[in-house]
């Protein structure tokens, strides 16, 4: 079971990077495009954080902190875009 949600995760991991990757190449405004990739890059990092770092079996104190990073830092970043 654990390596189907391995291979599941890398194939979002790519899935999403690639999806990253043809919007940045289209005409999609910068609103909307940081708004996407700020999503991507959420789902992204809660896929490593639990599937690869497998902090989902780890004390709760440490996957909230590292989850929390990841959500954070895009949000400050999406945020410095719309202002």
């Amino acid at each position: 079971m654990k390596m189907i949600n391995i291979h599941f995760s890398a194939v979002i991991l790519v899935l999403l990077t690639l999806i990253s990757t043809m919007l940045a190449q289209s005409t999609i405004p910068i609103g909307v495009l940081a708004l996407l990739v700020t999503l991507s890059v959420m789902v992204k990092g809660q896929q490593i954080t639990d599937i690869f770092m497998e902090l989902n079996t780890a004390p709760t104190k440490w996957r909230w902190l590292l989850l929390s990073y990841v959500i954070l830092v895009p949000l400050i970043l999406a945020t410095i875009i719309y202002i």
